[in-house]
């Protein structure tokens, strides 16, 4: 298993085409699957195919518990505790934003000193941390982690979003939402006059996540991360299948395709489970390699990061946000438009069809 990112102090970030460009361990025999949740609300609620919700249940039906992430009061994230399936809707769907662990560490010991099944879903970096915490894994444990880009730090993405939802209530923020499709796009929802109503969440209107997808705002850590292309720590690695030949798998991809590695024996064991509750493909795992950078090398840290977070602190969010706002309002109109217009075509289509 990798060092922990407090073994990267050195700075030394390793070089594209070093043995962290093939990625997943260099292991091309590993087990993959691409994954089609057969629940549909379980997967419009996912970001991608559902795999976590299949295996969370799972684990629940065995009368264990699921440790995973979820928004709190303030737009906080947080690793929480659910004993239910009615508490696994706060867990499903992308945060793109760093989360706080708080006491999730200790209450994993805890349920496992007391005999319960526990499923722990994180980044590599949270599934690691969790282990070494334990000192090792647990045969009640299952850990899965998930193919991670980086992620901004949380006071990063609170000013950015009261500048961005600022004069409205934000009830809700999803930053994947099924009904625009399987993509890189969410919305919010807002309280406005007594009533709620959705907003657009998305890098054509939203400068926070703009700069999440441009990869130039993360946790400088993130830019050496030793999970990215080395071997992941989890039992189970999940994500989106980017790239996967959809037609050669016989899976639609409109609700989105989960990749699935099963990393361990544990893993492995867990395989038949999801097939049962899915629609499913076995895969090559280069196919997997080619489609998810982050399986091949950390994200390259750009140029631009330090100018960026500098002018932050300094000028404060407000200075880029403006910025933002002047140089994408036409781009920003247009695609406001097309939007509304594929929702209001979208209805039509499917009667035809």
């Amino acid at each position: 298993m990798p060092s922990s990112c407090a073994s990267l102090d050195s700075g030394e970030v390793p070089a594209l085409g070093s043995e962290l460009d093939w990625g997943i361990g260099m292991d091309a025999n590993i087990p993959c699957l691409a994954v089609v949740n057969d629940s549909r609300n379980e997967l419009m609620a996912s970001s991608s195919g559902g795999v976590f919700s299949i295996l969370a249940r799972h684990v629940l039906g065995e009368g264990g518990v699921v440790y995973g992430h979820a928004f709190t009061e303030g737009l906080h994230v947080k690793c929480v505790r659910v004993d239910s399936i009615e508490g696994l809707d706060c867990l499903r769907g992308s945060k793109y934003v760093q989360s706080d662990m708080g006491d999730a560490m200790r209450g994993v010991r805890d349920d496992l000193c007391s005999g319960a099944p526990v499923l722990f879903s994180g980044t590599p970096c949270q599934v690691d941390g969790l282990l070494s915490f334990l000192d090792g894994g647990h045969d009640n444990l299952l850990t899965v982690d998930i193919v991670c880009h980086g992620v901004p730090s949380w006071e990063f993405f609170k000013d950015c979003i009261d500048v961005e939802f600022a004069g409205r209530d934000l009830v809700e923020l999803r930053f994947r939402d099924k009904r625009e499709g399987w993509g890189c796009g969410g919305g919010g929802t807002v309280l406005h006059n007594q009533k709620m109503k959705d907003v657009p969440f998305a890098p054509e209107v939203s400068y926070y996540y703009k700069r999440f997808l441009a990869g130039d705002v993360y946790r400088e850590s993130c830019y050496r991360c030793p999970y990215a292309g080395g071997e992941r720590p989890g039992d189970l690695t999940i994500g989106d299948f980017w790239g996967i030949d959809s037609a050669d798998a016989g899976l639609d991809p409109r609700r989105g395709i989960s990749l699935v590695l099963a990393n361990s024996h544990k893993g492995r064991e867990l395989l038949p489970v999801i097939k049962k509750s899915s629609t499913w493909a076995e895969r090559d795992a280069l196919e997997v390699v080619a489609g998810n950078d982050q399986l091949r090398h950390p994200t390259p840290r750009p140029k631009e990061r330090d100018a960026i977070l500098k002018r932050w602190r300094e000028r404060g969010i407000e200075s880029l946000e403006d910025q933002y706002r002047r140089e994408t309002g036409h781009s920003a109109a247009s695609w406001r438009v097309l939007r509304l217009l594929k929702r209001v075509l979208r209805p039509l289509l499917r009667r035809e069809n």
